[in-house]
């Protein structure tokens, strides 16, 4: 942003619409900076939050996706979340990769595209779950920005580690989907004998 703003400075004066053109684009990359980085502060701070050592909660898993959708919603994008199937309670592990997919398949919608929406779906079958997270594709996407694109190789390794595997491309009609298939277990009074 800061070289943008220095090059559209200079241009100022000799190249008047390349300048504006410069600073249309810079308007839109630091608006989704900064819903990124208020979405980010918004988990980091939740009510009651002492920040002090004794505040052991336990790592973040699918029962803060209420936390997760609010703190995207205060940055700016509208995130929807449906569930199929019964919830169930996640191997621990599972159940943080699931997070940890979908808070980054939501950052990367701030980051790369100006979606005004996101839809995160939920499916549970009987020994697997199904997340998928889609965006609007907003208004023109943006190419990643110098330093990223760990975040899809990240998902997927962590979809992998879980046993899982993920996906992720361009939708035929704009937007983006993310979705990764987990292994969920039955509740043991559900399993085979």
């Amino acid at each position: 942003a800061n070289a943008q703003a220095g090059t559209a400075a200079h241009l100022a004066r000799t190249h008047p619409e390349q300048a504006h053109e410069i600073l249309t684009h810079l308007t839109g990359t630091t608006a989704s900076a900064l819903r990124e980085l208020k979405a980010t502060v918004g988990l980091l701070r939740s009510p009651g939050d002492t920040g002090g050592p004794d505040d052991l909660r336990p790592p973040p898993g699918l029962g803060r996706l209420p936390e997760l959708v609010s703190a995207f919603g205060s940055a700016g994008l509208r995130v929807t979340v449906t569930v199929r199937g019964t919830r169930r309670p996640l191997p621990p592990g599972v159940d943080l990769t699931a997070f940890r997919i979908v808070q980054e398949a939501l950052t990367n919608v701030t980051k790369h595209t100006d979606a005004g929406t996101a839809d995160v779906h939920l499916a549970y079958a009987h020994d697997r779950l199904t997340l998928t997270v889609t965006d609007d594709g907003g208004a023109s996407p943006r190419p990643p920005g110098p330093g990223g694109g760990f975040g899809l190789v990240g998902m997927r390794e962590r979809a992998e580690t879980s046993g899982g595997r993920l996906s992720a491309g361009a939708l035929a009609d704009g937007g983006f989907a993310v979705t990764a298939e987990l292994p969920a277990p039955p509740p043991a009074r559900e399993q085979p004998s």
